[in-house]
C-alpha cells in the first residue's frame, strides 16, 4: 500500500506542468498575436529562489520558505517558516510582436492553501502583468492581489520595474506600493535602484532603496545604501545564506546615519 502511494504522489509531483486550454496565432498589420489559456497543474521553480524578491515583477511562488536572521539595527533574531499548498491554477497569456517590440498581457489565478496568522487558509492570488520589451527599454508593470478567506481580508501589491534604461546591464529601477485592508488609512511605498551580478556561487547585489508610508512625514522617511552577498550552500540554489551591510538614515534617528548588518540563513522552494 506504501508503495501505491509513493507512486501516486510521485505521478503527481513530476507530471506534465500544465496543460494548454487554448493556443492560436495572427497576423495583424505586420503584427504578430498569440493567445493562450492554461491551466498550470504544478508550481516548482528552484531556479527563482535565488533571486531577491525586489529584483523580480512579479511575487514568486514557493512551497517551502524557512529563514533565520539577526539585524544588528533591531538586535533581534527573526525566524519564519511558511509551508503551502498550491492548486492548479489559470494562467492566460496574449503576446504582441514586432520586429521593433513585444507586448505581453498575463492573468494569473492561483488557489494557495497557507498559514495566515497561525491558521491554515485558503488564499486567493490574482495577478496581471504587462511587458513591453524592445532593445532600448524592458518595462513590467504587476499588479497583485491576495484575498485571505479565513480572515476576509485582503492585500495589494503594485511594481514598476525598469531595464535597460540606460546602457548597462544588471541594472534595474523599481517601485512598488502595498496596500493592506486591516491598515485602510495607511499605503506603503518604496523606490530602487539595484545593480546585481549572478554566478552560480552566490550573487551580489549594491542597491539604494528609499521610502515610507502615507500615516508618517515626511514622504520619505527613510533611505538605505546597502551591499548583499548571497551564496548558495550544499551546491543547492534553493539553500543559501545572506550577508548585507548598510548605511541606514531615517527620521526616526533624525537622518543621521547608523552602520548595520543583517544576517540570515533561508530555505526556499
Amino acid at each position: 500500500m506504501k508503495k501505491i502511494i509513493l507512486l501516486i504522489l510521485t505521478s503527481i509531483l513530476f507530471a506534465s506542468n500544465s496543460v494548454v486550454i487554448k493556443k492560436k496565432e495572427k497576423v495583424k498589420k505586420e503584427k504578430v498575436i498569440t493567445e493562450e489559456v492554461i491551466i498550470r497543474k504544478w508550481l516548482v521553480d528552484k531556479l527563482n529562489a535565488v533571486l531577491p524578491s525586489y529584483l523580480q515583477a512579479e511575487p514568486k511562488d514557493n512551497m517551502i520558505r524557512f529563514s533565520i536572521s539577526y539585524d544588528t539595527e533591531s538586535k533581534k533574531i527573526g525566524s519564519s517558516l511558511n509551508v503551502r499548498i498550491f492548486f492548479p491554477s489559470v494562467e492566460g497569456k496574449v503576446t504582441k510582436s514586432t520586429t521593433k517590440k513585444t507586448k505581453t498581457y498575463k492573468f494569473k489565478l492561483l488557489p494557495i492553501l497557507q498559514l495566515y496568522k497561525k491558521l491554515p487558509t485558503i488564499t486567493l492570488k490574482a495577478s496581471f502583468t504587462y511587458n513591453s520589451l524592445s532593445l532600448l527599454k524592458d518595462f513590467i508593470f504587476n499588479e497583485t492581489f491576495y484575498y485571505y478567506t479565513t480572515f476576509t481580508e485582503y492585500k495589494e501589491i503594485t511594481t514598476i520595474t525598469l531595464k535597460k534604461f540606460i546602457a548597462i546591464d544588471n541594472l534595474e529601477f523599481k517601485a512598488s506600493k502595498s496596500y493592506h485592508s486591516t491598515q485602510k488609512d495607511n499605503m506603503f511605498y518604496n523606490f530602487g535602484l539595484y545593480y546585481y551580478s549572478d554566478f552560480f556561487k552566490f550573487i551580489r547585489i549594491y542597491g539604494f532603496k528609499m521610502g515610507g508610508n502615507r500615516k508618517e512625514d515626511p514622504f520619505i522617511y527613510y533611505y538605505k545604501l546597502f551591499f548583499t552577498y548571497r551564496h548558495i550552500l550544499f551546491n543547492k540554489r534553493y539553500i543559501y545564506t545572506n550577508v548585507t551591510p548598510y548605511l541606514f538614515f531615517s527620521k526616526k534617528n533624525n537622518y543621521n546615519p547608523r552602520i548595520a548588518l543583517s544576517l540570515s540563513f533561508n530555505v526556499k522552494f
